[in-house]
């Protein structure tokens, strides 16, 4: 198991990768789970409405078909508020991403719940990784390699 380091100095990034931003601890990472969980319950709700607002203009855009754009047409208001409704949804879920994105991590996929946090791994920058439902972050992979290519770090002496 590797155990989560500091740098032992700035040439340990890799010439050809950008040094991030943030830098975390598994400390830090571990911090903003909660925070991160919040948002994801956030995103859940929206993104179930949002399936069904989609589902709902679909089935109006079908049976009506052009005329939907007819402003005499008796579910023209309804089909505008939906339309309204999505517009309002897609925004909140890009709120949730970029609100994710400002606490310093990267979100990798919303529908797994998977994120990336830069860190040190013996002396070498490398992505703590964290799913969501996992107790805190606990596996590790190089910045070349995705989820497939986790490995466990090792435990954290607790003082």
């Amino acid at each position: 198991m590797a155990v989560p380091s500091l740098p032992a100095d700035t040439r340990s990034v890799p010439p050809s990768v950008e040094p991030p931003a943030k830098v975390f601890t598994l400390a830090e990472a571990d911090a903003l789970l909660t925070s991160l969980e919040t948002i994801f319950e956030q995103m859940d709700h929206s993104s179930i409405r949002l399936r069904e607002v989609l589902e709902l203009l679909q089935d109006l855009e079908e049976y009506w078909g052009t005329r939907i754009e007819d402003p005499e047409l008796p579910e023209r208001e309804r089909f505008l508020g939906l339309v309204r409704e999505r517009d309002d949804l897609q925004g909140s879920l890009q709120e949730d991403i970029e609100r994710i994105r400002a606490l310093g991590p990267i979100l990798k996929d919303y529908q797994q719940g998977l994120i990336d946090f830069y860190g040190f791994v013996e002396g070498r920058l490398v992505f703590l990784c964290w799913q969501r439902g996992e107790p805190g972050v606990r596996f590790y992979h190089t910045l070349e390699s995705g989820f497939a290519g986790r490995k466990p770090l090792a435990p954290v002496p607790q003082e």
